[in-house]
């Protein structure tokens, strides 16, 4: 059976790219050993328009679970990198995962700094 349960390709993951693979393919691929088959899955995730879901549902499914009991990569995320996220980790954006020490996702940073100078303006002009 594939490790990638069929529920995932249904629903709202029809757009996934892993859905896209087939499942023997997307098996080899997300859960690999070797670094630059990993680096290929997490290449093809960075191009999935559900990698945010994805990489939420996954830390909201591995919540408790210990990290050698986590597999693959999900979300763009190999399972070192989501045992740590916290979920204040969590772009207030997007929704996106934080990697980096950064207050937002680096998803589309312009978007987010815009966000803000326009807050920004708002409240000095209010003041």
């Amino acid at each position: 059976m594939s490790h990638l349960s069929e529920s995932r390709y249904g629903g709202d993951w029809e757009g996934a790219v892993c859905a896209q693979i087939g499942a023997v393919v997307a098996d080899e691929m997300f859960f690999a050993t070797a670094r630059d088959q990993v680096a290929q899955a997490i290449a093809l995730c960075w191009e999935c328009p559900l990698r945010a879901m994805c990489a939420r549902t996954a830390l909201d499914e591995e919540a408790t679970t210990p990290v050698d009991m986590r597999f693959g990569v999900r979300g763009g995320l190999t399972p070192e990198q989501r045992s740590e996220l916290r979920p204040h980790r969590i772009c207030p954006d997007c929704g996106s995962p934080i990697i980096t020490r950064a207050k937002h996702c680096e998803d589309d940073q312009a978007s987010h700094e815009l966000k803000y100078h326009r807050k920004y303006q708002r409240e000095r002009r209010a003041a």
